[in-house]
């Protein structure tokens, strides 16, 4: 998909202006000069200037072409297929993550994106199942975040 310059800048300048009217509205409850809501606002300030750039670079160019140009692989259904994966997992991983767990869940995830990537089975399994692993290991024991163990309760290290 390829989106005209013109447009994404605008698209990214109206982000800017939304994301500038939330921090805006951020409470200072020390009246400290540089509140909470000085660094959001150097980030949306940061944002406007890249999005005006883009957004006059874009207004320059001699050919701009349509707004909005979908790629071939948007016509493929598999393709599609494999786009909405992406978002599926991240609801299945919303809806069964308390019931079955950190670890069960996220190589469930993992194990099927693999395969869906096109890596065989024999290499998917372990692979999904090591990286649950590492990322548990990265959230739980090192930064100490609560992960949900659901029938792992029992064997919780």
């Amino acid at each position: 998909m390829k989106v005209n310059e013109l447009v994404a800048g605008l698209f990214f300048l109206v982000v800017a202006g939304l994301y500038a009217a939330g921090a805006w509205s951020l409470p200072n409850p020390s009246q400290q000069p540089l509140g909470p809501s000085a660094f959001p606002l150097i980030l949306a300030g940061l944002l406007a200037l890249c999005a005006a750039l883009l957004a006059w670079q874009g207004a320059r160019a001699s050919e701009r072409g349509p707004a909005l140009a979908l790629a071939d692989w948007t016509r493929s259904p598999a393709a599609l297929a494999r786009l909405l994966l992406v978002p599926g997992a991240v609801l299945f991983y919303v809806l069964a993550s308390e019931a079955l767990g950190f670890l069960i869940t996220a190589a469930v995830i993992l194990a099927t994106l693999f395969l869906a990537g096109g890596v065989r089975l024999r290499l998917a399994l372990p692979l999904a199942l090591g990286a649950a692993l590492v990322m548990h290991s990265i959230f739980y024991l090192g930064l100490g975040v609560q992960l949900p163990w659901g029938p792992l309760e029992p064997v919780r290290w």
